[in-house]
């Protein structure tokens, strides 16, 4: 099947992650949010406010982080949200960003393990077929990409969203490549850093819950409040 790579543009994501209404900020505050661990923010050089939910461990969700950006290394920040025990996970249960000292346009140049790339004199980037998911567990490909410019306090980017071919045969695809899944891929920097999100399926429904995954509304409410330690 032809595969359709759609730019998109509109009112609901446009240059900037967008606010929930204030009806939806309100159900957010009631389950409280967290901040990151000022260690975990100094080490990985990023920050963000995570909603407190509770995973399969009874345990408050929250990001740590391994490495460090500095002198050329790569951070891991990383937040677990598995609730289900038999959950097989296939990039649904954490969401992982690694973090570079690197500015946002020297790491398209360099290509390597840039998530997006980008062409000279474009604007809008592409994901790179090494970081798409091309498949469902079925076989089913992926026919659409919609590729979204982002932009928050101190950093701007790209998120990448694949939409999977309705599934044929008795084979039945993962939860995460139904129609209930978003998946989707981030990548935000400024002139001095950058972090990757590479692959992760989110919720399409909205809900203060992880018992059926991570939502994507909160996800990006989270994305909203992220900050880059330098800029």
């Amino acid at each position: 099947m032809t595969r359709l790579v759609i730019v998109t543009c509109g009112l609901l994501l446009t240059s900037t992650v967008y606010a929930q209404s204030a009806a939806d900020a309100t159900h957010i505050h009631s389950i409280g949010t967290n901040r990151t661990v000022p260690k975990v923010a100094e080490q990985c050089g990023m920050s963000l406010i995570t909603p407190a939910l509770k995973s399969v461990s009874d345990k408050t969700i929250g990001f740590g982080c391994t490495s460090s950006y500095k002198d050329g290394g790569q951070a891991v920040m990383e937040m677990d949200f598995q609730y289900d025990p038999n959950f097989d996970p296939r990039g649904g249960d954490n969401i992982s960003f690694v973090v570079e000292d690197i500015g946002i346009d020297r790491k398209l140049a360099a290509g390597g393990d840039s998530v997006f790339h980008l062409k000279p004199g474009e604007k809008l980037a592409t994901l790179t077929p090494d970081s798409a998911y091309k498949e469902s567990n079925c076989g089913d490909p992926v026919t659409k990409t919609d590729i979204t410019p982002i932009h928050g306090s101190n950093w701007h980017g790209w998120i990448a969203e694949e939409t999977f071919a309705k599934p044929h045969g008795r084979c039945k695809p993962a939860k995460e490549y139904t129609s209930r899944y978003r998946c989707i891929h981030v990548m935000v920097g400024n002139n001095k850093m950058t972090a990757q999100l590479d692959g992760v399926c989110l919720q399409r429904k909205r809900e203060l819950s992880l018992e059926n995954g991570f939502s994507y509304d909160l996800f990006m409410d989270m994305l909203s409040t992220l900050r880059l330690r330098e800029e």
